[in-house]
């Protein structure tokens, strides 16, 4: 049955309290921040959360405010430092209590210049009895061997000159002078051989000195170092003391501590060789090597951080060890370690853009890797220097306790979730912000406080009642529905920031709602050429009249970022044959497959409405006019049986009504999208060609709470200029579009089977 929708039907207006509420109860996003609340209390491994929803600054901030408030009453995270040890190219990791870090750093620093002073003391020291004995003794007998060894050498002849390599045995001349090389090529053979000969003795004599001083060194070096170590252990109990005291309820700092003073005193105890000249470069070296470096410092985190990395590359993830150029080698050491976001946000939270960490590839791979094994290794080969002559370091890997939460798509979500069976195992939580929610007061009061927000923030003008309703159609309509609205922060954004200018370009200081009429619904330039086309008469349409076999269809032209309605002629031509449809689009490849499946639909439902038992006897050829581009969707699939069973009944079908719909099998109509875009693109092709008195469109009944269209349109309406008609099924469509008054629907489908018998009898 036709029915024309009247203007309060059609009209649409939200009005809002002049009193702004602190409201933000807005159930879809209550249900999203209580999944939320329900993972980060979740301690078990794996169990991290993937977030759907659309990025923005603002919500991000939300986020984290959200976590931070959730956190605050936790314990504050511990300080990771790198420690070395036994091997200074393998750091390890040990977590100090929260900002203890650079205490132990500190603490470490002093233990150092403490044994430095013990050191001298003991090399310097002359009140040790024992010790100068020991070596004195070494010394008076290191000075007998050698008194020896050089009376031995002047009795036989010989100059004794010591060498890196012992000692060299040079013989003298009458005068007892060293005799030169000339001199001694001058002698006879026979005398050089005597001189070789007691050379060649002396050496062997003078070995076995070495050799006999050397065991008398080192047995008086071994009981000297344990002087030493005793030595070391008695002045230095104090300072152990106090620093194991400091970081007695800390058990990583507690024990390395322990391990720190036992390593230091043995390598210190080792190198020892009763002179300080020859001990100093590699005391200094041993010293060195024990270092402390706070990579994450949590001094400043009363509670767990919450950490948004932005750029996900993988050293800002993990972290990097850094290198210097020392003569053309490429070295490194603990305090060139950095730690990445991972590191930083342990004991905390964690959050990442899908997109972002997938635009580092190497990122994602090693989060999974990192998130599996709860540890996390700063690899000093990730980076481009591993085809640099390097000497590397090999830091240990740090275990982790860290929620991430990872911010994307539902199509992304479902991708990785079916294909990456890790991803499945890491995210099985998932939950979603919406963009689109139910109007209600309390969205409408979010809404409002966010738009006052930002005019604070960014310092926007002022802006009336009517001009704040007016965006809050806008975003109904951008949610393309009455029950519904968009809360979408960059769509906000860009028109605050786009009717901001506009208003100040005119010289004023208060947004108003024909301010954000202008900027919301302004053509752009795709669309307006588009009107000339059909002004110009270049696009084909006949807006007045009928016509056989001819419908003006609806369908919206999206570019992504902007979208707008056109009509768009459907045409059909029928001639005998065996009740096919032939499809000009798919015949020139020009049809997509859920059109394909339209048409399909399309052969079934006209069989059983003309004759279920027989064979059709007529062919359709049904063309989309002058589209070029592939045609998609099932939205036009009522104006195309309109269009077949006018060609087949030659009723002729009005030319003034535009008409949009999907149509099922039994000829129950569906519903479509941009409906309001459809019918406002067939009222500007109408405006520019033809007056616009009983022009309309057909929309299915679905469609209704969808209709949020310009208020020109509206206009129109209410002075009866334009028209929307809705539909429930076939029939509606029927009687709209080709029945005049005093036609029936069995009259229409008389004609049709007398059309029939035609086409069977020819």
């Amino acid at each position: 049955m036709k029915r024309e929708l009247t203007p309060n039907e059609i009209k649409f207006d939200i009005s809002i309290d002049k009193n702004i509420e602190k409201s933000n109860n807005v159930p879809e996003y209550e249900d999203a921040f209580a999944k939320i609340k329900r993972a980060l209390k979740i301690t078990k491994e794996g169990y991290n959360l993937y977030l759907v929803d659309s990025f923005s600054k603002n919500k991000l901030k939300d986020l984290i405010n959200f976590i931070e408030d959730e956190y605050k009453d936790l314990d504050p995270p511990k300080d990771i430092c790198y420690v070395t040890l036994e091997d200074e190219n393998k750091p390890e990791a040990i977590f100090v209590a929260n900002g203890k870090g650079k205490k132990l750093k500190e603490t470490v620093s002093n233990i150092k210049k403490s044994y430095l002073d013990v050191i001298d003391d003991f090399y310097s020291d002359s009140t040790n009895d024992e010790k100068d004995f020991l070596v004195e003794e070494v010394e008076n007998k290191r000075n007998d061997y050698l008194n020896e060894l050089i009376k031995m050498a002047k009795d036989e002849g010989f100059e004794v000159k010591a060498t890196s390599k012992g000692f060299a045995f040079l013989p003298l001349n009458s005068e007892e002078e060293t005799m030169t090389e000339k001199e001694y090529d001058s002698l006879e053979d026979n005398h050089k051989d005597i001189i070789v000969s007691k050379a060649g003795n002396l050496k062997k004599r003078a070995e076995t000195i070495l050799e006999e001083l050397r065991d008398i060194e080192l047995k008086s070096i071994r009981r000297l170092k344990k002087l030493y170590t005793k030595f070391l252990s008695n002045k230095m109990e104090e300072i152990k003391d106090d620093a194991l005291l400091e970081f007695i309820t800390d058990d990583d700092s507690y024990e390395y501590l322990e391990r720190l003073f036992t390593c230091i005193e043995q390598d210190i105890v080792e190198c020892y060789t009763m002179s300080i000249e020859d001990d100093e470069n590699e005391i200094y070296r041993i010293l060195n090597k024990y270092d402390v470096k706070v990579i994450v410092d949590n001094s400043n985190n009363f509670a767990p951080p919450v950490i948004y990395e932005e750029d996900p590359n993988l050293n800002n993830l993990i972290g990097t060890v850094e290198y210097e150029n020392h003569n053309g080698m490429y070295v490194t050491n603990i305090s060139l370690i950095s730690a990445g976001a991972i590191l930083k946000a342990n004991e905390g939270c964690l959050i990442l853009r899908l997109n972002s960490l997938i635009m580092n590839s190497l990122s994602y791979y090693y989060l999974e890797k990192i998130l599996l094994s709860n540890k996390v290794t700063i690899d000093s080969n990730k980076s481009l220097v591993e085809f640099i002559n390097i000497n590397g370091l090999k830091p240990k890997p740090i275990p982790i306790k860290v929620k991430v939460i990872l911010i994307g798509d539902y199509d992304s979500y479902d991708i990785l979730y079916n294909s990456d069976e890790d991803f499945r195992k890491l995210f099985p939580l998932r939950t979603e912000i919406p963009d689109i929610v139910e109007i209600t007061e309390a969205s409408i009061n979010t809404l409002k406080n966010r738009i006052k927000q930002k005019m604070k923030q960014e310092e926007i003008s002022k802006i009336n009642d009517d001009a704040v309703s007016e965006i809050i159609k806008y975003l109904c309509r951008k949610a393309s529905s009455r029950e519904n609205i968009l809360m979408e922060d960059y769509t906000l954004d860009k028109l605050l920031q786009l009717t901001e200018i506009y208003v100040k370009e005119k010289g004023e200081y208060v947004i108003t709602r024909e301010d954000v009429m202008k900027i919301a619904y302004e053509e752009e330039f795709i669309e307006k050429e588009f009107i000339k086309m059909y002004k110009k008469g270049k696009i084909l349409i006949t807006l007045a009249g009928e016509k056989v076999g001819s419908v003006n269809g609806l369908a919206v032209l999206d570019t992504g970022y902007y979208s707008f309605g056109r009509p768009i002629r459907i045409t059909c031509v029928a001639y005998k044959g065996t009740g096919r449809i032939v499809d000009i689009q798919k015949e020139s490849n020009l049809s997509g497959k859920i059109h394909e499946k339209s048409i399909s639909i399309l052969r079934g439902l006209l069989s059983s409405l003309l004759n279920a038992y027989e064979n059709i006897p007529v062919d359709f050829h049904i063309s989309f006019e002058q589209t070029y581009g592939i045609v998609d969707g099932d939205s036009a699939s009522i104006a195309e049986i309109i269009a077949l069973l006018s060609a087949l009944s030659k009723y002729k079908v009005k030319q003034n009504i535009a008409v949009t719909g999907s149509v099922n099998q039994f000829g129950e109509v569906q519903a479509i999208g941009g409906v309001s875009e459809k019918i406002e693109g067939f009222y500007k092709v109408c405006k520019i060609m033809d007056t616009i008195e009983n022009k309309g469109v057909l929309i299915p009944t679905s469609n209704r709470d969808e209709l949020i269209i310009l208020p020109e349109v509206e206009e129109a309406i209410i002075n009866n200029k334009f028209h929307i008609y809705t539909m429930e099924n076939l029939n509606d469509a029927i009687e709209v579009l080709m029945l005049d008054e005093g036609q029936t629907l069995e009259m229409f489908y008389e004609d049709i089977k007398k059309e029939l018998k035609k086409y069977s009898t020819k």
